[in-house]
């Protein structure tokens, strides 16, 4: 009889490393930050604690949870920014993180007259940032333990098969109560997050802030620099860095945005390092990487190769096309499909990365050859339940092929038609309120309410209909080639009796759809909204077909996608019991999106050609590079500043430049964008943004020499700042005394094509939109200077006591 998942003898995620060997490779790993106390002694090269290697603070010193505020470790500077990584970089609560990552909250505020992704933005004063709609900011506050509560939770379902369901729905309700009393506190925001394949459970208390505005991004033509040619490359030169800032309510708690709000005070926050990195360095990248795929069974991996990614590459292949179409016909849809179009271009070249990559490595045979040791291991043994999990796990992989592609077709539902999402959620919203709110789909439970509004309103934001007509139409011509049993009936309806194949034969049927809808009113989907009956009732053909997708295919796959987990909870446990009997090196949690710390050195690689890559890059690399045509338009201002830029006090000696991007062995994964990359002493040094093409694979395994994450140096922010941006205040604010006098000064050319900026004091105007207020007088200025220097002496003295002295000289927030 299968084992409960639950009853096995799985230690504590910080007591599992005590038995384990040393690690196959030197910085694999994304650690929990309780496990960061064993790591730095257990797994490092050559056996080297990591104070060898050049990590200056204690384990409490990172990660302490029973310490005082300000005493409870450097991770808690780091936050999850709406699904990406960032960082608090002062004392008032301003926050660094990607470009891309702010890239929907630039969208939101862009019009064809006040182009923000194009022409970059700059609150040249507080009361000038920007809201960055829809983007919150989540702080881990505390970590619970509750494997033992989901164990007792599950221990009434059926053995075997025939409880995968049940087990599914007691795992689902009991998270939600235990999510329910974490947040009868006023300020919580929590969640459950399994481990180590569902065997081990904790819940994270977090604090969410709801009001999140934009204080600097750089022009399009520096944060995306290169473009989709260099995504996923080196070497790099992209800008990718962007400030933010946290507000909340006067009385300092979180408060949606509001003119009264006040910024943020963080419990911790980075000091900023304008010394750099050098190759060899020690490094560590914080942050909330989102899933990774390193424990698939062999029949998993399979399916990826053979069905998942290739789907994913066509698919969002023609939709990209789609979106490029209509973008080059009109510059107002150009910005409403950007955020989308942007999203499925990398996740298209992500796909096709991973498919090299676990190609390369061989990856599917490694796997197969692991589970056919498993099976006579479990032969031998005489472990017959052992042989049984690993014969269930290849049927529900096989199970799993079956549903796939009818699956992903719904799946993409969420992302476009966005008028039709909307119909969807509207009438999805409807019929899961009459149930009780532990009954509900996560998405429409009572605390993710105001979550589910602003998609919508994000949705109606980007609505065009001819886009929408397109890619409904593309879902619709897909679901024609389906086998009958698995065709979407909703979908078929559609199709009608046309047979001429592809998706314009398809539009004549579909273009009515929104061109007859009444949902293009926003005052009527409030209404819906606040009557949600009313969405049960209200005769739109968008509607009836949202209606009919929800009853008919939406729910009915969720339940075949809660059953698949219920088996995943019973079969997984068993596997990871027998990869440790079996696997040299660490059994460390997959990714989750929880908090995580991961160890590195800057170092750079060789290619799979052979072709050694040095692990940093400078301006004059991104001026090489210079063609005066996206996405190798390097703006006016910054070419005539790089003649001067090795004299900058941000220049790299080694380099005789300003640095840009550097490597390093970091183990990351999509949800690392933003991630903080601090140095030995705790001081901000880079922010994480991308891998190596020869490290996509990684979400899969890990690979010594070729994972390689891509960071952006803080310093190219910090020269931006000074010499592009006209921007003290923000660096008087991270910490940046002012330059000397004698600093060198670039000129002062205006950029053809972008806006003049609304601040009369501005250097260079053809980077970065200043808006608001004009600088201070000069007099004003020095007092304000006096004042705010004072002030970063206190900060850097209540400091000292826990930081290493030269982390304080540069940890001054305003």
């Amino acid at each position: 009889m299968p084992r409960h998942p639950l009853a096995l003898s799985i230690p504590p995620l910080a007591a599992l490393l005590l038995s384990l060997a040393p690690p196959a490779h030197a910085d694999e790993g994304q650690w929990t930050p309780d496990q960061i106390a064993q790591i730095a002694d257990l797994f490092s090269p050559d056996g080297k604690p990591l104070e060898q290697r050049g990590l200056a603070l204690t384990p409490q010193q990172l990660w302490n949870p029973d310490g005082e505020r300000g005493e409870r470790g450097l991770l808690r500077a780091a936050v999850n920014l709406s699904g990406c990584s960032a960082a608090f970089v002062s004392a008032r609560g301003l926050i660094a993180t990607n470009h891309h990552c702010a890239y929907r909250a630039l969208q939101a505020q862009s019009s064809p007259e006040a182009d923000y992704i194009t022409d970059g933005f700059l609150a040249t004063d507080p009361t000038a940032e920007l809201e960055a709609k829809g983007a919150t900011v989540q702080i881990l506050h505390r970590v619970e333990d509750v494997t033992e509560v989901i164990g007792k939770a599950l221990a009434g379902a059926k053995a075997g098969p025939a409880g995968d369901a049940d087990r599914a729905r007691a795992m689902a309700r009991v998270k939600k109560q235990l999510i329910a009393a974490c947040e009868s506190k006023p300020t919580a925001r929590c969640d459950v997050e399994g481990f180590y394949g569902d065997s081990q459970f904790r819940l994270f208390e977090y604090r969410l802030l709801r009001d999140i505005r934009l204080v600097y991004a750089p022009p399009g033509a520096i944060g995306e620099y290169g473009g989709e040619i260099d995504n996923w490359m080196w070497p790099r030169h992209t800008g990718d860095f962007t400030l933010l800032r946290a507000y909340v309510a006067p009385d300092g708690s979180p408060a949606d945005h509001a003119v009264e709000n006040v910024p943020y005070e963080p419990e911790e926050f980075l000091p900023v390092s304008s010394e750099g990195v050098s190759p060899g360095d020690f490094v560590a990248i914080l942050g909330y990487p989102g899933r990774t795929q390193r424990y698939l069974p062999a029949a998993e991996v399979e399916r990826w190769v053979d069905q998942v990614l290739p789907g994913y590459v066509d698919l969002y292949g023609e939709w990209i096309e789609i979106l490029e179409t209509h973008a080059k016909a009109d510059e107002a849809v150009r910005i409403k499909v950007a955020a989308l179009q942007k999203s499925l271009a990398n996740r298209h070249k992500n796909s096709r990365g991973m498919l090299g990559g676990i190609e390369h490595m061989k990856l599917v045979a490694a796997r197969r050859a692991e589970h056919q040791a498993l099976v006579a291991w479990a032969k031998e043994s005489g472990k017959p339940g052992d042989t049984e999990v690993l014969a269930a796990l290849e049927r529900e992989s096989a199970l799993a092929r079956e549903q796939h592609v009818r699956g992903q077709l719904l799946t993409m539902l969420e992302r476009a038609p966005n008028l039709l999402a909307v119909a969807i959620h509207l009438a999805r919203r409807a019929r899961e309120l009459a149930k009780p709110d532990l009954d509900r789909a996560d998405d429409y439970m009572e605390r993710n309410q105001d979550r589910l509004w602003r998609r919508i309103e994000r949705h109606l934001r980007d609505f065009d209909a001819d886009v929408d007509s397109a890619l409904l139409a593309s879902l619709v011509a897909r679901n024609r080639d389906l086998p009958a049993k698995q065709q979407i009936a909703a979908f078929t309806g559609l199709a009608g009796n046309i047979k001429e194949a592809g998706r314009d034969a398809l539009l004549p049927a579909i273009g009515p759809l929104f061109a007859n809808t009444t949902l293009t009113d926003a005052a009527l989907i409030k209404r819906l909204w606040d009557d949600p009956l009313a969405a049960l009732s209200h005769d739109d053909p968008l509607l009836d077909l949202a209606r009919a997708l929800v009853a008919d295919a939406i729910e009915p796959h969720e339940h075949r996608v809660a059953r698949a987990e219920g088996a995943n909870a019973r079969l997984m446990p068993a596997l990871f019991e027998m990869l440790r009997a079996h696997r040299s090196g660490p059994i460390y949690p997959d990714a989750n999106g929880t908090l995580r710390f991961s160890y590195a050195t800057v170092k750079g690689y060789d290619k799979w050609d052979g072709a050694t890559q040095t692990p940093q890059t400078k301006l004059a690399g991104a001026v090489a590079k210079h063609t005066g045509a996206a996405p190798f338009n390097l703006p006016e201002a910054v070419r005539q500043a790089a003649p001067e830029a090795a004299k900058s006090r941000f220049a790299d000696a080694a380099l005789g430049d300003v640095p840009l991007c550097f490597l390093s062995t970091g183990d990351t994964t999509g949800g690392n964008s933003g991630s903080p990359v601090i140095d030995g002493q705790g001081r901000l040094v880079g922010l994480n943004f991308d891998r190596v093409w020869e490290n996509i694979a990684g979400d899969f395994a890990y690979h010594d020499g070729h994972s390689r994450n891509i960071s952006v140096d803080i310093r190219y922010l910090l020269w931006m700042l000074e010499e592009v941006a006209d921007a003290e205040r923000l660096l008087g604010e991270l910490g940046i005394e002012p330059a000397p006098p004698s600093a060198p000064v670039a000129a002062s050319p205006a950029d053809a094509g972008t806006a003049k900026p609304a601040s009369s004091t501005a250097k260079r105007s053809g980077c970065g939109c200043h808006v608001g207020a004009t600088e201070p007088t000069s007099t004003t200025a020095s007092t304000l200077m006096l004042i705010m220097l004072a002030g970063l002496a206190l900060l850097a003295l209540r400091r000292r006591r826990r930081v290493p002295a030269r982390a304080t000289d540069a940890h001054r927030g305003s």
